[in-house]
């Protein structure tokens, strides 16, 4: 009964299988089904009886939720509307389905209570892999409209390959790392490779997801930098960069793809300078950033745009331009602040020993270059995964994590607090 939420995460990237329903304010997906149920399987789960590394990152976030309630509470008196109650409710659930599915993530690491229960948690994020996958392939003969709906259902469908990336650079960290069991890395081969063939056969290829592919890139870029010499890793990089070029001039799909990695087809009409599409998300961060001034401190308010906000509805296309358009210069910062500190306890000697800082920070590089592509963390699974590969790292006082021999998993040693 305790560790039922191993068993439930992976059900939380099941496709919408026509559960989803349009509603005022978004769509209700299959997820916000089992997230409720998650949360309690969590919250019944014996928890570490120690404050651990995460806790830090739960001040940085509480700081962020109260002043972007404040920031969404004046809207009423700063913009005119004349009845301002749709528009605040609209912004308020938003802002709660952040708050569900980041305690989510945040309670994870409170529950990784012994080295069996971590190794477990591993072989769960693995089938959580599988259940996305599975999920596109069952588009593949779906229109692209209707598989927006019935595999993903959020605001854009990049955000899920964002979602698969991230899990893809931090599975990648910890075999090259040799995290985990003989066991684990031998399926996490079978099924990384699953997941990119997935998604390479899935309808994303000529509609959505190249912001995921190219994140992707960025952090298993970073993980050979990390673990091979770096002149090694310098001509494997080039290698990639030029191989990427020359298909790129040849290949007329992966032209394709690389173009609408940085401008949505929706926009390529709009955004054309002398013939040449010159990139929708450039030119929309550019159009979107001045607005910063109009509301430097508080920001248009959670979530708060089109209307009298003069926020384009459709957004900037970037997660971290966003808060700080939304929330002002301090709901910016913290969010920057929740990333900096995750990467630092990522570094640190503690998840050195555990071999899973390379893989922490990797999933972190994929998951910022990820953000500046979509709004993709305001509360769905890709935050919840955000939060899944921090699990390790942010788990508390862990001193040194060492393999044992064949299936055994993590064995975890603490230090025991000396009196002075």
């Amino acid at each position: 009964m305790t560790r039922l939420w191993l068993f439930c995460f992976p059900l939380l990237f099941l496709p919408n299988l026509g559960f989803s329903q349009e509603t005022t304010y978004g769509v209700l997906e299959m997820s916000d089904w089992v997230i409720g149920p998650f949360v309690l399987l969590l919250l019944i789960a014996p928890s570490a009886d120690h404050r651990q590394k995460v806790s830090q990152v739960n001040l940085l976030l509480a700081g962020f939720l109260v002043w972007a309630s404040l920031s969404t509470l004046s809207i009423h008196a700063r913009y005119d509307y004349l009845d301002v109650a749709p528009v605040l409710v609209g912004c308020f659930v938003k802002l709660a389905k952040l708050v569900v599915y980041a305690t989510a993530g945040i309670l994870i690491s409170t529950k990784l209570v012994s080295p069996r229960v971590r190794a477990q948690w591993l072989w769960s994020l693995l089938a959580a892999v599988i259940m996305i996958s599975v999920g596109l392939l069952l588009s593949i003969n779906d229109q692209s409209t209707q598989l927006m709906d019935s595999v993903a259902g959020y605001k854009s469908y990049n955000s899920i390959v964002v979602a698969i990336a991230i899990l893809g650079a931090y599975i990648a960290g910890l075999w090259i790392d040799n995290a985990a069991s003989r066991g684990w890395r031998s399926a996490a081969v079978i099924v990384v490779g699953f997941a990119m063939c997935s998604v390479l056969l899935s309808a994303s290829l000529t509609a959505h997801g190249r912001g995921g592919w190219l994140a992707l890139f960025v952090g298993c870029a970073y993980i050979l930098w990390k673990k091979t010499r770096r002149t090694k890793a310098f001509s494997i990089v080039l290698f990639l960069s030029l191989a990427g070029a020359a298909a790129y001039n040849t290949l007329p799909k992966f032209k394709s793809l690389v173009d609408t990695t940085i401008s949505s087809p929706d926009d390529a009409d709009t955004y054309r300078i002398s013939g040449v599409d010159e990139g929708a998300r450039v030119t929309t961060w550019v159009h979107e950033a001045p607005k910063f001034v109009d509301a430097p401190v508080l920001g248009t308010g959670f979530y708060h745009r089109g209307g009298s906000s003069g926020l384009w509805d459709t957004g900037s296309h970037n997660f971290f331009m966003q808060m700080f358009l939304e929330t002002g210069v301090v709901g910016g910062v913290l969010v920057i602040m929740v990333f900096v500190l995750m990467w630092r306890q990522a570094g640190s000697s503690i998840s050195r020993h555990a071999r899973v800082s390379v893989a922490t920070r990797a999933a972190l590089i994929t998951a910022i270059v990820g953000g500046m592509s979509g709004e993709y963390y305001y509360g769905n699974v890709s935050v919840l995964v955000l939060f899944a590969v921090f699990a390790l790292a942010g788990a508390g006082r862990l001193e040194t994590v060492t393999r044992l021999a064949g299936n055994q998993g993590l064995q975890v040693r603490s230090w025991q607090r000396v009196a002075s």
